[in-house]
């Protein structure tokens, strides 16, 4: 059997080659795209992993430790069997950049010098680089990939600004190095507000048991603390995989659909067209189930080699990943042995689809297939006889084209579906933001006596005293931030257009932010009553009050180029926090980042599985058609004219398959919605501007089907083709 399976490479190692190409490629863009998923995982775990090395009990407060807790805690710590020491801490959190918009908190300890080796020998971890904090400032030692990640060196100040972290300022003075990530600092990190407790160690082989025990006693004790170590990291661990492994398989899935769709029409025209070889081998001797064994390990093989030259082209591309893309950024790669065996869904997928197509051909009358071609053509010559152009003729009957065709509309699909889901998450935040583009707030609460320069107050065209309330509205993917102005029943009319008065304590919105709030897709605004303005659009909304605890500046304008004026000058003040049409820009670019990179990765994949299955679709017709051809050719049709005829057939395909995956995907986005997106808001169904990237991307494919027809054209001699 591999004695014949060499034979056939030699013959015909264009066929064997392209399949196995194919395959390494898919398999290779799976491990990638699941590894960059994992990397995010694996970075979280990193974070989590630091209660393995000791148990955090730890409660939150507003005005420093509590005395009475802290007796009730070090009370439960004397009876637990196995406890060797807690030691009293504060906490500060603060969020590590994963991608984007993403991030995850983690703790920097404050304690005392006397503890730092201590903690690093528990943690397994070193100070690779800076000096040691003192004691009452806010210096901190944190992980060396918080600071890549923070883009942060050392002996800089670290400003961190999320409501979900601690807030302030800090000032990086060493490295670490180690397993976890995690970071520490002096006593008092936590500037007397935030989470107080003890981190309690245990002798060898007790930490679980002491977890338990001191779970079980508190919570019989009723106080208000929370409980970390390793039991609760190992449940967050499993949890988080969770999402993270069904984002993996999700990506596998799409990526293996991209290429399981060219594999098997690849197989399936080459199945076609060595139906004469079985027809010989039929006659020769061979049974049916004898060939089919023979073809599934031809299959076989070749999904094997594809495999494995994937996986080895998967890992050097990880590899110049890690060094350009993850470490910089502070991402940990993690074990991509789950995605490597998620690879495998690619070849066995294809083969066992071809083993369905070959037996579907062998159950045929073999030995009746040596009938001369002729006759063949003639009765498919018959079925299409109604045909006017000569052009269509071909491209209906041929087996190449058909496989062409239905990738076409797969490329289709995934750019229009891709390209919708982009567009629906990037308008959701642009729209969140239109009341914004025509004015600007600025946070004034720590400078009450602020006054705007006159150059920019000469400008507006009114100054309000104004609060801003921010409240999550619900996406497809995780929620983005809405602003709503808050402004006194005064001057509410400098923002709102209506015939009555406006009502102290109503909340007045768009029909699309009413909607939501209707479906429970928004969260966190606070109003007495809501009432819908049809002069308000795109998800706009303002809450009027009686009178406001105004924190900031509310500045309207109708020259948009005033916004930058005012981010210079409140970067000048320093203490400025400013809220205008370019916030909502970088929320775009931040929130819609990792979506575009996977869908862009995914689309021009598959634009490229389409090149190169035009490619090898039009050296294929060509070959067969080498008779035609010079026939053609003789009677006097030139080479560009020939050429010509294979680029109507190729535009035939190309474009109709487009235009029919487009169709189809904006079919299927509208039942998706239907059934799916209820109560999400979605601007746009799917994009008008995807039909032209499709369009340009089809075209590419047909010049690149057209001018490899026209090289092999130029390259046959039509005498000794006949001849021959």
């Amino acid at each position: 059997m591999l004695k014949y399976m060499w034979l056939y490479l030699k013959r015909r190692p264009g066929r064997i080659l392209v399949f196995i190409f194919v395959v390494a490629l898919g398999v290779s863009m799976s491990l990638v795209i699941s590894s960059i998923f994992l990397s995010f995982g694996e970075t979280r775990s990193r974070i989590s992993k630091i209660n393995e090395s000791w148990i955090t009990v730890q409660y939150l407060s507003e005005s420093g430790r509590d005395e009475s807790i802290d007796s009730s805690l070090i009370e439960v710590f004397q009876d637990v069997f196995g406890l060797s020491d807690a030691i009293p801490v504060d906490i500060a959190y603060l969020g590590y950049n994963l991608f984007g918009s993403a991030r995850a908190n983690f703790p920097v300890y404050g304690i005392k010098q006397t503890e730092i080796s201590r903690m690093l020998r528990e943690s397994n971890a070193y100070i690779s680089e800076g000096t040691v904090f003192a004691p009452g400032t806010n210096e901190i030692i944190v992980s060396d990939s918080f600071l890549r990640a923070a883009g942060v060196d050392l002996k800089n100040v670290y400003e961190e600004i999320s409501e979900m972290s601690s807030e302030g300022l800090y000032t990086v003075v060493a490295s670490l190095e180690g397993s976890s990530v995690f970071g520490l600092g002096p006593t008092g990190i936590s500037r007397g507000k935030g989470s107080f407790g003890f981190l309690v160690f245990a002798e060898d082989g007790f930490l679980i048991a002491v977890e338990n025990e001191l779970r079980s006693r508190i919570i019989g004790e009723e106080l208000s603390v929370s409980i970390k170590g390793p039991v609760s990291s190992r449940k967050t661990l499993e949890r988080q995989y969770a999402s993270y492994y069904s984002g993996v398989l999700l990506t596998n899935l799409f990526v293996a659909l991209v290429f399981i769709i060219a594999l098997t029409m690849l197989n399936s025209v080459s199945i076609r067209e060595r139906r004469k070889e079985y027809a010989i081998l039929a006659a020769m001797g061979h049974s049916p189930g004898s060939l089919k064994i023979r073809l599934f390990m031809e299959s076989l093989y070749q999904g094997i080699a594809g495999w494995i030259l994937g996986l080895l082209a998967g890992g050097a591309v990880l590899t110049l990943f890690e060094d350009r893309f993850f470490t910089p950024n502070g991402l940990y790669i993690g074990d991509s042995t789950i995605s490597s065996i998620c690879t495998l869904f690619i070849p066995f997928t294809t083969i066992f689809l071809s083993h369905i197509l070959i037996g579907r051909h062998l159950k045929r009358d073999l030995v009746g297939l040596l009938k001369s071609s002729e006759e063949r053509a003639g009765l498919l010559k018959n079925r299409f006889r109604n045909v006017g152009l000569p052009w269509l003729q071909f491209p209906l009957r041929s087996d190449g084209y058909r496989s062409l065709f239905v990738n076409i509309i797969a490329f289709a699909v995934l750019v229009t579906v891709f390209g919708s889901l982009l567009s629906s998450l990037t308008d959701t935040v642009r729209d969140s933001g239109r009341l914004f583009d025509r004015c600007s707030y600025i946070q004034t609460s720590e400078l009450e006596d602020l006054r705007l320069p006159e150059e920019i107050s000469s400008k507006s065209t009114a100054v309000i005293p104004a609060d801003l309330l921010d409240s999550d509205v619900k996406l497809m993917f995780g929620t983005t931030k809405l602003f709503i102005p808050v402004v006194s029943t005064e001057h509410s009319r400098l923002l709102l257009i209506s015939d009555e008065d406006p009502a102290a304590g109503t909340l007045y919105v768009s029909r699309s932010l009413f909607d939501l709030i209707v479906n429970g897709s928004v969260r966190g605004l606070d109003y007495s009553s809501v009432e819908v303005l049809t002069n308000l659009e795109s998800l706009a909304g303002v809450l009027v009050e009686d009178r406001t605890e105004s924190e900031g500046l509310l500045v309207l304008y109708d020259d948009r180029n005033l916004a930058g004026e005012i981010r210079g000058f409140a970067s000048e003040v320093g203490q400025l926090e400013v809220v205008d049409r370019r916030t909502f820009e970088l929320k775009i670019r931040a929130e819609t980042q990792f979506l575009e990179l996977i869908s862009s990765i995914i689309i021009y994949l598959q634009f490229f599985v389409v090149t190169i299955i035009g490619v090898v679709t039009v050296t294929r017709v060509t070959l067969a058609r080498r008779s035609e051809i010079s026939i053609r050719n003789i009677l006097g049709q030139r080479r560009d004219e020939i050429g010509l005829l294979f680029f109507g057939e190729l535009s035939l395909v190309l474009f109709t398959g487009a235009a029919t995956g487009y169709l189809l995907a904006t079919a299927c986005w509208h039942i998706f919605r239907f059934a799916f997106l209820q109560g999400l808001y979605i601007s746009s169904i799917v994009v008008p501007g995807t039909l032209f990237r499709i369009s340009v991307m089809t075209f590419v494919v047909l010049l690149a089907g057209v001018l490899t027809a026209r090289c092999l054209i130029s390259k046959q001699d039509p005498i000794s083709i006949i001849e021959r």
